[in-house]
């Protein structure tokens, strides 16, 4: 078997400084590598029909219909994993909205029909759900993911929108 690590530095030291096609490639992946990161949001769970989104960090502003990316380490202990407080869900109703609830457990907003919350989640849990009727407080949002097993503001309420940490747009 053959020294690879000389063949190897003999090869680095060959490399001329002024090969800029090189240069320009490394500064192209580094800053790809600072940037995309910070950019580009991934979810794991099946809570919303994308996976991939890009992500507009600090939003001015976020109104219902808006996926969004908060932080909420309280709910996170409360979901049962404590490690990642990051959530992915939508908009589905803002500040100042109308939130119904009926006996039946279906969710509206403004007299549309959102949803309805379930008796037990997948695993056979007993769920309580949010009974709420009303207008959304200021500075808060009811928020849902798509698949209908997740567990969203139908279970724990109302969200901070100070919590928001991004405005997402579905990539994939």
């Amino acid at each position: 078997m053959k020294n690879c690590s000389g063949v190897l530095s003999k090869a680095i030291l060959s490399l001329r400084i002024n090969n800029w096609r090189l240069w320009l490639m490394i500064l192209i992946a580094a800053l790809a590598g600072t940037v995309i990161p910070r950019k580009i949001g991934i979810t794991l769970t099946p809570s919303l029909d994308h996976r991939i989104f890009w992500m507009n960090r600090n939003p001015e502003r976020v109104g219902r219909g808006d996926c969004v990316f908060f932080v909420d380490a309280d709910l996170a202990r409360k979901v049962g994993k404590p490690d990642v407080p990051n959530f992915f869900k939508i908009i589905r109703c803002d500040e100042g909205d109308n939130l119904y609830v009926d006996a039946g457990k279906s969710f509206y907003c403004n007299g549309e029909f959102l949803g309805s919350a379930k008796d037990y989640s997948r695993k056979g849990e007993k769920m309580q759900y949010f009974a709420f009727n009303g207008n959304i407080p200021k500075g808060f949002m009811f928020v849902m993911g798509e698949h209908r097993d997740s567990y969203d503001s139908r279970y724990f309420g109302f969200v901070e929108k100070s919590r928001v940490r991004a405005r997402l747009y579905p990539i994939f």
